[in-house]
């Protein structure tokens, strides 16, 4: 949310009549429960402690709103930024099934659950582990994903009455999740093939077959395919569902330039992130616009130009650390480059 802010005090440095509208968006990953709050003012905070991803503690935050929805970001308990050190075949999503079960503890109807920024590669597993699903690996040793036997579900906890809506950042599939994501989470070639082993296996284990065919079931490192395929979550797409809460579509008719952006901007980012859901809405009614990246991976990701952080840092300065100042610069240069053109 702040980056929009940033952004646009830059722009208004160069053309301060114009009218902005920040609207801070999110895909499931980081700021999903900042989002829905700024929309829900009828929400409260709640808090638990639950297992970390690396199975410290973590205190995590969730939303409880008005008619007994609960909303979780997964980020908040099995995220990486919690992970001292990546470790892409050990990490547990076990966090996030505690959060779950607080969350029906509290009475929870509905949840939401966001699905992005994860340190976890383990199928979901741990989430099902902490809901009272048992997981049976051929050695003790064994964590996650690999060498998973069977999956008793009898225990599991049952859903809430209205249902687990998935919000996915990804439309990639169960089975290429590990290929996809396992070495954004420091997952060698040979943990790949480890994890692109066991997701195959499990696909023969689950309650639901066509789950793993579903967009979006890799997201987070197939939990999605968990919740969906044992607790009959629904995954759609998070960005889209969190643009038509904000009204993205409605606004956009009165737009004369779209400014979105993403910390790096890869292959993924087309793929039900932010970037490729605004890119797609304004295109459609061709509009202009700009992303606004730290780190560019993929320039041609799409037809508009892409400003980096990087490119406008100077040799002393880091594109994390300094990134207030580094914004209100790319703000500004847009605000210059927009006045040339028209």
């Amino acid at each position: 949310m702040r980056a929009t802010e940033y952004l646009i005090d830059g722009w208004r440095e160069v053309r301060p009549t114009d009218t902005t509208i920040a609207l801070p968006m999110a895909d499931g990953g980081e700021g999903t429960l900042e989002v829905v709050a700024s929309i829900r003012p009828d929400h409260t905070w709640m808090s638990n402690t639950v297992t970390g991803p690396d199975s410290r503690p973590v205190d995590a935050a969730w939303l409880m709103l008005s008619d007994q929805t609960a909303v979780i970001e997964l980020a908040r308990c099995s995220g990486l930024l919690l992970m001292d050190a990546p470790n892409p075949v050990g990490a547990t999503t076990f966090g996030l099934g505690e959060l779950i079960a607080h969350a029906l503890d509290q009475g929870a109807i509905r949840i939401l659950v966001g699905l992005g920024g994860s340190a976890t590669s383990d199928a979901g597993l741990g989430a099902l582990e902490a809901l009272g699903a048992r997981v049976v690996r051929e050695g003790s040793a064994l964590t996650g994903a690999l060498g998973v036997v069977s999956i008793d579900a009898s225990d599991l906890r049952r859903p809430p009455s209205e249902g687990i809506t998935i919000l996915a950042d990804t439309r990639e599939l169960f089975t290429k999740a590990p290929e996809v994501f396992g070495p954004q989470k420091g997952a060698t070639q040979s943990d790949v093939a480890q994890l692109t082993e066991a997701f195959t296996e499990l696909v023969t284990k689950s309650p639901t077959p066509h789950v793993e065919r579903m967009p979006g079931s890799g997201a987070a490192g197939g939990t999605a395919w968990a919740l969906a395929a044992f607790m009959r979550g629904v995954i759609i797409e998070g960005s889209r569902y969190l643009g038509n809460m904000l009204g993205a579509g409605r606004l956009l008719p009165d737009v004369a330039y779209v400014v979105t952006g993403e910390g790096r901007l890869d292959a993924t980012s087309s793929k039900g992130k932010v970037v490729g859901y605004l890119h797609h809405l304004a295109t459609a009614q061709s509009l202009p616009g700009v992303v606004v990246a730290g780190v560019c991976d993929e320039p041609n990701l799409v037809s508009w130009p892409v400003l980096t952080l990087s490119e406008l840092a100077s040799s002393d300065e880091d594109p994390l650390r300094d990134s207030e100042d580094l914004l209100r610069r790319a703000g500004a240069q847009l605000a210059r480059e927009f006045s040339a053109r028209n």
